[in-house]
């Protein structure tokens, strides 16, 4: 499976994180779109160069919930951590993403710093798993 890290304001080295993972993390703004983020090891590259993230983080989701306790639980089969019951089929939820934006006020968050954007970098590979 494949593994994201990206840098931080402070340009600090985080991750590994999922492409589950790194979809959350634009969607509550820790990933900005001149955030440089790289897959495996592969080049640095800016988040907004990523083929279909943006896109990705602003459909909709689905959260499972046990029917026995309506707790969160992860797509079945699994188990309910807070009643502790097996569970084949749950209740799905639908999340409505607020899509992330791209625009220019983005780009001026004063505690983000932001590298040039350059043509020259490559096109990361499309967010898959």
């Amino acid at each position: 499976m494949a593994e994201w890290f990206y840098r931080n304001a402070h340009c600090k080295e985080l991750g590994p994180v999922s492409g589950a993972m790194l979809l959350e993390l634009v969607r509550e703004g820790d990933i900005q779109p001149g955030t440089e983020v790289r897959k495996d090891d592969s080049p640095w590259i800016l988040a907004c160069q990523v083929n279909g993230l943006w896109q990705a983080a602003g459909r909709p989701g689905v959260a499972f919930h046990c029917p026995y306790c309506n707790a969160v639980i992860s797509k079945p089969p699994s188990r309910c951590e807070a009643c502790d019951r097996g569970v084949v089929k749950a209740i799905g939820k639908l999340l409505n993403h607020a899509k992330p934006t791209t625009s220019d006020e983005a780009w001026k968050s004063p505690n983000v710093v932001h590298p040039p954007v350059t043509t020259d970098k490559p096109k990361a590979p499309p967010l898959i798993g």
